[in-house]
């Protein structure tokens, strides 16, 4: 995009900057590489965070039918929305599930603190013990 000429890009915005460009570089093959890449990207991109909150579904409900079944109903309206709504509802889903997914999180990282930070601690007293090589077997 950066090497594209400013008259090919100029006055266009988002994605059809990037197919203009392209377009100049590859000639007419260009909008069909990006249509390519984007699908693959995308693709991997549904299938991987699918696998992962699937996981995380049959981590906190159990493996059970209802659990899964309902998951599986929300990933496909998800996805719906996501392929017949407008770039901006797709961004701001995403940004609530990020959102989501951090309070989330924190919820379970807060009260963990104190145990990891008695491991931090635990840590570096084995490591200070090896370093000034008072007991080179600690674990």
């Amino acid at each position: 995009m950066l090497l594209a000429p400013e008259e090919i890009t100029k006055g266009l915005a988002g994605m059809e900057i990037l197919q203009a460009a392209m377009n100049y570089h590859l000639g007419s093959w260009g909008s069909v590489f990006v249509a390519i890449i984007i699908f693959l990207l995308s693709f991997s991109n549904v299938v991987g965070i699918l696998f992962y909150a699937r996981s995380n579904i049959a981590y906190l409900f159990g493996d059970v039918w209802y659990a899964q079944t309902g998951y599986k109903i929300f990933a496909l309206l998800m996805i719906f929305i996501g392929g017949v709504a407008t770039y901006e509802i797709v961004w701001e889903l995403g940004d609530l599930g990020v959102a989501l997914m951090t309070i989330f999180n924190m919820m379970a990282i807060l009260p963990l603190s104190s145990q990891a930070l008695l491991a931090l601690q635990d840590y570096e007293a084995k490591y200070m013990k090896r370093s000034v090589g008072l007991d080179a077997n600690v674990d």
